[in-house]
This record gives C-alpha cells, structure tokens and sequence, in this order.
C-alpha cells in the first residue's frame, strides 16, 4: 500500500510540474520549455483558412466576434510569429517565412503535421490584409489591436517573435522561442524538425531562457530620480484654470502607483491623477514609450505630457507632433476605451508609438475603479 501511495505522489508530482495552468506567470515572457497560456483569439478567418488550420467544422460558421484557441488546430506543430506590419525587422522576416511555409509544403515528412500563424500585435484587420498582400503571406494573420494576446506570453517588448509550439495531449509546450530577425530558413526548419522528433517531456525540461526578460526591463529603464518624476507628475497638472494646491504619489492594488494631485478652481477643491505609463516597444529596434496622462475625477484627461516617445528610426517626436497627440488625447474619457485607427490616430512614422499611447489609456479605466476604492474619487 505505502508503495502504491509513494507511486501516486510521485505520478502527481510530475503533473504538477509541467501543468500548462503555472506555466507562464503574469509578466513573464514565454520562452522554450513554457507552456502557451490558454488564451483565445478572435475569429477572423476566412474559410480557407479555418480548413487549413485544421479546425472543428463548428468554426466554419462563426461570426465575427466568437473565438478559436491554439490547441483547435489540427497539426503536431504550431509555427507563431507575433508580428507588427510597420516593424522593419517583420518586413525583413517575411519572406524568410514565406520561404519556410513552402519547405513545409514540399516535405512529406512535415506536410499536414506543421501549421502557421501570424499575430498582428497592435495591428488591425485593415493593416495585416495589406501586409499579406504586399508580402505575399500564405499563412493565416490574425489581429491582436488591444494587445492581449502579446501580454497573455508576457509582452516581450519586441516583434518578429516567433514560437515553433510542440502540441501535446498534456498542453501545448514552446520547443523554441527567437526574438528579432532570423535571416536563414533552415534555423526555422531544424527548429521544427527538432520539435517533431522530441517528446513534449524533455521539451518542458528545457532550461528557461532569462535573456528575454532581462533585456526588456534594460529597455524599459528610465533615467528620472524620484523627485524628477515628482516634478513631472507636477508638471503635467499645471493649467492656468486651477491652482495646484499639493501632489502625492499613492499606491492602488495590483502595486499600481499613480500621482494624486489636489487642485482649486473658484472654490472648489477636486483631484488630478498622473499617471506614468511605460510600454515596452513592439519592435526588436525600437525604443520604450514613456509618458504621464493626467484625467480628472470624470475620468476626462486634461494632459498628455511626454518622456520619451520616438518614431521612424527611434527620432524624438517634435513639438508640433506632442500637440497633435495631445489634442487627439485631451476630452477622451479614459472610462471608455476607443479602437485604434492608424489612419486617424496615429502620429506620421510613429504608428507603433502611438498605438502604445492610445491603448494605454484604453487600458485605465482600472486605474479609475482603484481610485475610486480608494476613496480618492467620490
């Protein structure tokens, strides 16, 4: 009996260890040896790509709207590239991959067992349906324009990222993980080879790799004191219309921090928040977005005020672009999230950037409940 209970322990043990469900911790970037979180995406698809995906014939007849997950399709390898359309190192990648879809295609050793799919982080449907054009994709795209998907494996901080996923009756555990350009098909090619020939076991026994994290908080790094901020924090509170009477950093749950600054207009007392957003880039070249937005207890901003926000060839934005970001920013309400549009809400060269900036204030109305528990908005 002590036996078979040592034997059950141990049977337990090893489930426990390669659970998808603990694979990825919030924040951290996905990398050879994790499990791909569950996470479903939007139902974009044409029909020819539903059946080249391999999935469930229910899918043929969704709208738009419904969702399909990774573990739907029907292959023993996934090939992921989380992609931007206005990264240079994507435009570059393209053909590579391109290139290793039609070695796949031709061998009748991966043919039927390998299936692509490309994320669009920041991208919309719009944008990917012309980047398939111009590049000639012959694998399904799909949009990822609120981020989730790039956040759900940790938001590395750059694009191409591209995953070769190893399918498992256990989950679906990463064989190989490679950030930035890839010149050369054949890395792609023994990377799915090597998956297909290794079972999902030694797959998930694999090393983690800490480089991915440890350059992108490099790239997050801000060089401001605490005090600096402060005045920063101050700054962006500043308006002729109000006197700022006194301000201070607070924290809200989930270790959020945000400035609270207590104004006077007539004789009225309310309160300003500052929020300091920092964003990875999306691309591998790219440089962080910093910046502070400030909205009032309407949850209206009243400011946009940036640290450093960068475009085409990682220039500073000039003076006339911060005030056109900052009149397409000001008098939106952060309670109710807007969908991206490049045409219109981008700043010219700084597409990526700008969609950073808009999706972070998509992504504030958590800041105004924590306030609000707080106490700080009535």
């Amino acid at each position: 009996m002590k036996r078979w209970v040592i034997l059950w322990v141990s049977l337990l043990s090893v489930v426990l260890l390669f659970s998808p469900a603990g694979a990825t911790k919030k924040g951290k970037i996905i990398t050879a040896g994790d499990f791909f979180p569950e996470f479903s995406f939007p139902m974009t698809l044409s029909r020819g790509e539903v059946e080249y995906l391999g999935l469930p014939t229910k899918f043929l007849g969704l709208l738009k709207g419904d969702a399909f997950s990774l573990k739907d399709i029907q292959a023993d390898v996934l090939v992921v590239e989380y992609m931007n359309k206005h990264c240079f190192s994507c435009q570059l990648q393209a053909p590579v991959m391109n290139q290793v879809f039609e070695t796949v295609g031709k061998d009748p050793q991966l043919r039927g067992k390998v299936k692509f799919l490309a994320i669009g982080v920041g991208n919309t449907q719009t944008e990917l349906d012309s980047f398939k054009a111009e590049k000639k994709i012959p694998f399904p795209m799909i949009p990822d324009s609120n981020f989730k998907a790039y956040e759900a494996i940790g938001d590395p901080g750059a694009t191409p990222f591209t995953l070769i996923i190893r399918k498992s009756d256990s989950g679906m555990v990463v064989a190989r993980a490679k950030i930035g350009l890839t010149k050369a098909p054949g890395v792609f090619i023994k990377g799915i080879q090597d998956a297909l020939r290794a079972d999902w076991a030694t797959l998930a026994k694999q090393q983690k790799d800490s480089s991915f994290q440890e350059a992108k908080a490099k790239k997050l790094s801000l060089r401001y004191s605490e005090e600096e901020l402060l005045k920063k924090a101050q700054e962006s509170m500043f308006s002729p219309k109000w006197k700022l009477l006194k301000v201070a950093k607070v924290k809200l749950p989930d270790d959020e921090e945000i400035y609270v600054g207590e104004i006077q207009a007539g004789g009225q007392k309310s309160n300003l928040f500052a929020k300091l957003a920092s964003r990875a880039p999306i691309c591998d070249i790219c440089h962080a977005t910093h910046f502070f937005f400030t909205f009032n207890e309407k949850g209206m901003v009243v400011n946009f005020l940036p640290l450093k926000v960068t475009k085409l060839d990682n220039a500073n934005w000039d003076a006339k672009e911060i005030e056109t970001m900052k009149g397409r920013l000001v008098g939106r309400s952060i309670l109710q999230p807007t969908d991206f549009n490049p045409q219109v809400d981008a700043i010219s060269s700084a597409t990526m950037t700008s969609a950073l900036i808009v999706d972070s204030l998509n992504k504030a109305k958590g800041l105004y409940d924590g306030l609000k528990g707080k106490g700080y908005i009535k």
